[in-house]
Formats: C-alpha cells, structure tokens, sequence
C-alpha cells in the first residue's frame, strides 16, 4: 500500500521542479541590487540611483515600461531588447520635496518580457529646519562637553 505523504512529496516536488524550469526559459531579469537606501536626505533634495540588472533567461528581454509608486520618482529605463547575459538599468529619480519628517519606501513596477520585478528604495526625509536645528543642538552639546571637561582638570 501507497503512502499518501510519499506520493504527495513527490507531486509536490514535481510542480516546484517544472515551475523553475518554466521561469528558467525564456527572459529573466535579475537585479544586482533590488532595494537601495539612499538614507537621510533634506527636504526639497533629490537623489539618483541606478538598478542594475541582467537577463539570466534564455531569451532576449525588453523593458516595456516602469511605473513609479507616486510622481516623487521618475523612471528611465534601458530601451530595446537585452540580450541573454547582457545587462540594462533602471535610472531612477526620487524628489523629496513635500515628505519632510517622513521614512519612505517607495518603488518601481517593472513589466517586461519576463516576470515582473520592483525595484525599491529607502529613503528618511527630514525637514532642513528641524536638521539645522539638530546640528546645532550636537554643536552645543559638544562645546557644553568640553566646557565641562575643562572644569574637572582645574579642580
């Protein structure tokens, strides 16, 4: 008699195996890196990266469009056929102005030939008031910190 596990092991192994094999046919992209964080950046700044990618599939890819998260992030994007093996970008944009005091992550649909991929980012936005004003506190502490120092050697 059959165990039922053993048989549904094996089906289940089956469908992963012929589902890898479906993806492995055919354009593939893969992204060097697929999620950047650009870390802190001031209110009004803008900031510019490019995700790098590869197609690993078997046949030649396109890029058909890139569709931002919101109109803060503008998308260009390698145009025409990639290879297998070779390499395009995605040539992103990111405005921060109106996000001031905000941690984002924001990111960029890509449909192409393949599966479709995202490419995200990272992003703390802070209010070039409210930084002037932190660094200037730091300054204070410091100063205040030597001051002190000071006294305890004369003592």
């Amino acid at each position: 008699m059959f165990d039922k596990r053993l048989v549904f092991l094996i089906l289940m192994s089956f469908f992963i195996w012929s589902s890898n094999c479906i993806y492995a046919q055919g354009p593939n992209i893969k992204f060097d890196i697929d999620t950047a964080d650009f870390g802190t950046i001031s209110e009004g700044d803008s900031v510019i990266f490019d995700f790098w990618f590869t197609n690993v599939g078997s046949d030649s890819a396109k890029i058909n469009q890139a569709y931002p998260a919101c109109g803060c992030t503008y998308p260009t994007f390698t145009q025409g056929k990639i290879a297998p093996g070779a390499r395009g970008k995605i040539h992103v944009v990111f405005h921060s102005k109106g996000f001031g005091g905000q941690s984002l992550v924001k990111e960029v649909i890509i449909i192409n030939t393949g599966p479709e991929r995202y490419a995200r980012f990272k992003v703390k936005v802070v209010n070039k008031a409210f930084q002037e004003d932190l660094e200037n506190y730091k300054k204070q502490m410091e100063d205040s910190s030597k001051k002190h120092k000071k006294r305890k050697k004369k003592r």
